[in-house]
């Protein structure tokens, strides 16, 4: 499968660009997971805010590598088709990095009560989210190794485990309007968790954009 229409240097430093890029997003989430996980663990604010802080320099490194890359294809490293099919991509995966940021700083900057009961389905939903982020990130190193066949097989896990999250979402959801907390409370908490969920939907678009990009490049 050729995915892109590129010459050995060039593929191979488009290559290298996307991967930084995603190594960015990775340490986003793992910063992030690591703020959540403080907060839990029952850190205070003013550490919970460090924490943020960490959060926003791995987004904006991930930005910067991400605008690297796209300057890279801009200048017209791939034909059009496949540099639109891949910018696109960068954008998705851009939303997971900027998701990750949202989520904490939501929870540190609007001081959210997070009842202790969820707290064991909220460990259970960030472990499920780096589940996910790694599925995606072999789904995209096999797209840019040109392996369609395990490059669309990943994606469908992809989504299979996004489905995993959606019902623990629910879960979620529910057993935190089942407690005794002020309305206003169970509402900023939910809204906390429901940015949470974005992580996991925008992994998903990611690999939906993988698959439509993997089937373009059979049609050739």
């Amino acid at each position: 499968m050729r995915i892109f229409d590129l010459r050995g240097r060039t593929r191979l430093r488009v290559q290298n660009l996307v991967e930084e890029h995603l190594r960015g997003v990775e340490a986003t989430l793992g910063a992030m997971r690591n703020a959540v996980e403080a907060y839990l663990a029952g850190e205070g604010w003013e550490k919970l805010e460090e924490h943020a802080v960490h959060v926003h320099r791995q987004e904006s490194r991930a930005d910067d590598a991400r605008k690297t890359a796209e300057v890279q294809l801009v200048r017209g490293a791939l034909l059009v088709g496949a540099r639109r099919n891949l910018l696109d991509i960068l954008d998705a995966l851009d939303l997971v990095a900027n998701s990750a940021e949202a989520a904490v700083d939501f929870l540190v900057y609007q001081r959210v009560a997070v009842p202790l009961i969820i707290h064991p389905l909220l460990r259970d939903f960030l472990q499920g989210l780096v589940e996910e982020w790694c599925l995606l990130r072999e789904a995209m190193q096999s797209f840019l190794l040109g392996k369609a066949q395990e490059a669309v097989r990943l994606c469908e896990e992809v989504d299979h485990q996004e489905s995993r999250l959606d019902e623990l979402h629910k879960r979620l959801t529910l057993r935190l309007f089942s407690t005794d907390l002020p309305l206003v409370e169970k509402m900023q908490a939910r809204d906390f968790v429901d940015r949470l969920e974005a992580c996991a939907n925008a992994m998903e678009d990611v690999s939906d954009l993988l698959t439509v990009a993997v089937a373009v490049s059979l049609t050739f």
